[in-house]
């Protein structure tokens, strides 16, 4: 797949720590991405992993902090920052999705012109986006 794909939180923590989670073709997918330094996260996804941790609906091998700086520090996953485009795109979304987030992280890619990759069919279904699963 041409061009940048942004990974919604779960896809990148599943990538990083148990991509055989993943559908293998997906795996593939998002190697050939990082290989080309199109793969992305935007800024709220270390918050929205750090909050999912301190919750307990998250765990990892390390301590949470520790984890996420080592994430960060992945050549080849660019982190998007965000924006007053970003937020404007996320304010104005006709999604009927209230988690902050995800919002954030779908106006991201479609500022990016990018690919979501994400599991979240609320996501998926999205008119304007286009996403990638499996």
């Amino acid at each position: 797949m041409k061009g940048p794909l942004v990974l919604d939180t779960h896809a990148w923590v599943w990538y990083l720590a148990s991509p055989e989670v993943l559908p293998k073709g997906l795996v593939r997918t998002l190697d050939e991405a990082r290989a080309r330094e199109a793969l992305y996260i935007s800024a709220i996804t270390p918050w929205e992993v750090a909050v999912l941790a301190q919750k307990g609906r998250v765990a990892f091998s390390l301590e949470p902090r520790r984890w996420l700086e080592e994430a960060l520090r992945v050549r080849g996953i660019g982190v998007v920052p965000l924006d007053a485009g970003v937020a404007l795109e996320a304010a104005y979304l006709d999604l009927p999705h209230p988690d902050p987030a995800d919002r954030f992280i779908l106006a991201t890619a479609l500022r990016l012109g990018a690919v979501l990759v994400t599991k979240d069919e609320r996501l998926r279904r999205y008119a304007r986006a286009r996403s990638l699963w499996g």
